[in-house]
Formats: structure tokens, C-alpha cells, sequence
């Protein structure tokens, strides 16, 4: 009876580890972010062509409350800052991946947009911001999640922008899994970490492991997805280990002003141990 229950916990060990295989890793990504210069260069490594329909994929984002529509296609878009164009100058697609640009979109609107602003979204865009659902899953809405979280049937040729916040305990390495139609480019921390102007085939379809690096705290993930026609969807996870020990925020049904204040509030937390020994170094500095 005991070697069968040794033999049993051996198969649970050996089935859980090929699940973590199948949700993500080992990366076949590394050495990022993309050397300035080389932003728009594809990534050279061999596809994964990898399905996992049940990845802790991430399903609430905070972004645009619209998107940029009629942008003559992914291709003619690639090399445009559209934040800046959309905010007249006030803030570019590199700040808004950095607290300090999120944190402008309190009042630093897109209305500059103008004819690309999206028409006939639910509630109508106006170039303010908004967290945002991709749905149930990430194949809801048959794969046209960016069409259809403002509430509209399937577009081509926009771009839409989704952020999310990720409170790290410590500076760790993480393996970041993007699936997209057609041309994503994502941003952490003011550095581009990933581009690719293919899309992967279906919304749970991985195609790169890339690893990524995560500072103690609050880190800022920005992704630009382009479409071009068809579905278009912009998805994302992370390995297990990572999403067990890091909090994501927006969370789910979030006002924008709540998203910012809680987001605003991760940069500035003191542990008791840092505020005594701040209040210490006050008292030393006063004599």
C-alpha cells in the first residue's frame, strides 16, 4: 500500500509539472528588453505554437475607453506614437508603461484622436480612460475581445492599448506569455520587451516565452495590439509561480478614479520598519 501511494504521489508530481510546461516556459525569450534601435525588430526565436486554454490568463485591463480606428492597418500604424498624437504632446506610449505617466491619465486625455476616436461605442468614446473586461475567457466573444469590450462587432484596421499594474513582493524574474491578432507590442517599465507583427493563430495560442524582469513593487505593463482585419484579440498571462506571488490590478468592475488611487498608493507604502527608521533618521538630522 505504500509504495502504491509513493508511486500515486509520483504521478500527481509528474502531471502537475507538465501542466506548469504547458502553461508556460522554460522561456524561449530572454535578454530583453529590445536594444533602443532594434524596438520594431521581430523577436528571431523558434515559435511555440503552444494552446492553453487554461492559463490564468489576465482578463481585466485598464486603458482607452475606445480605439483607434481607421488606422489604414497595423503596418502603417507600427512606427506611430498614437498616445502622443492622441494627448497633443501631453503623454507618449513609453510613459504610459511608467507610474508616473499612468498616474497622468487622471486628466491627460486621447480627444485628440479626433476622426479615429471610436464611433459607436457603448458608452460612447470620448477619449477618456476606463478599466476594461476581455470577457469569460480569453476565447469569449469568438476572439474579437478588442472589438467587443466597447461593445461592438468585429473592426478592422485600430489599435487599442491595455494596461495593467503588477505589485511584485521582490525583484524577480518572470516569464510573460502574449497571444495577439495582429501586431502586439508591449512595454514594463518604460523599456519595450516584446514586438510581433504576427498574429498567433487562435486567443489561447502562445507563440513566445519571453522573460521578463519584475522590480519589488509596482510595475507598469503596457500592450499595443494593432489589427488588421478579422479577429482581433489581445490576451495575456504569466507562469503560475509568478501569478501566485505578484496582486494585478485593475481588478474586475473598477472606476477609473478607484484603479488610480489604489495604483497611486502601491509607491508610496512604508512598512513599519522603513517609517521607524525614517522617523529615526528625521531625529538624527535635527540635532
Amino acid at each position: 500500500m505504500r509504495e502504491f501511494k509513493l508511486f500515486s504521489l509520483c504521478l500527481v508530481v509528474i502531471f502537475l509539472a507538465a501542466m506548469q510546461l504547458a502553461i508556460a516556459g522554460p522561456p524561449n525569450v530572454k535578454g530583453g528588453p529590445l536594444k533602443k534601435g532594434d524596438e520594431l525588430k521581430n523577436n528571431p526565436a523558434k515559435v511555440l505554437n503552444s494552446k492553453r486554454p487554461d492559463a490564468p490568463w489576465i482578463m481585466d485591463w485598464y486603458g482607452p475607453d475606445g480605439g483607434y480606428m481607421d488606422s489604414g492597418g497595423f503596418a502603417k500604424t507600427k512606427g506611430k506614437d498614437l498616445i502622443k498624437e492622441g494627448s497633443g504632446g501631453k503623454l507618449t506610449e513609453v510613459e504610459l508603461s511608467t507610474m508616473a505617466g499612468l498616474l497622468k491619465t487622471k486628466s491627460v486625455m486621447l480627444d485628440g484622436w479626433g476622426k479615429h476616436l471610436m464611433k459607436g461605442a457603448k458608452p460612447p468614446a470620448k477619449g477618456d480612460w476606463r478599466v476594461v473586461s476581455l470577457g469569460k475567457g480569453p476565447a469569449d466573444a469568438g476572439g474579437r475581445n478588442m472589438s467587443s469590450r466597447y461593445g461592438m462587432p468585429c473592426q478592422n484596421n485600430f489599435d487599442t492599448y491595455q494596461i495593467i499594474v503588477v505589485n511584485a513582493p521582490s525583484k524577480m524574474k518572470a516569464i510573460m506569455s502574449p497571444a495577439q491578432d495582429d501586431h502586439a507590442q508591449i512595454w514594463i517599465n518604460g523599456a519595450k520587451w516584446f514586438n510581433d507583427d504576427r498574429w498567433t493563430g487562435h486567443p489561447t495560442e502562445v507563440d513566445f516565452d519571453v522573460e521578463v524582469t519584475l522590480e519589488k513593487g509596482a510595475n507598469v505593463l503596457s500592450y499595443r495590439c494593432g489589427e488588421g482585419g478579422g479577429h482581433d484579440y489581445a490576451n495575456l498571462h504569466f507562469d503560475a509561480a509568478t501569478m501566485g506571488k505578484v496582486q494585478i490590478y485593475p481588478k474586475k468592475g473598477q472606476s477609473k478614479g478607484v484603479f488610480l488611487e489604489q495604483i497611486g498608493n502601491l509607491g508610496t507604502a512604508v512598512s513599519p520598519r522603513d517609517r521607524a527608521s525614517s522617523i529615526w533618521g528625521d531625529i538624527k538630522s535635527a540635532k
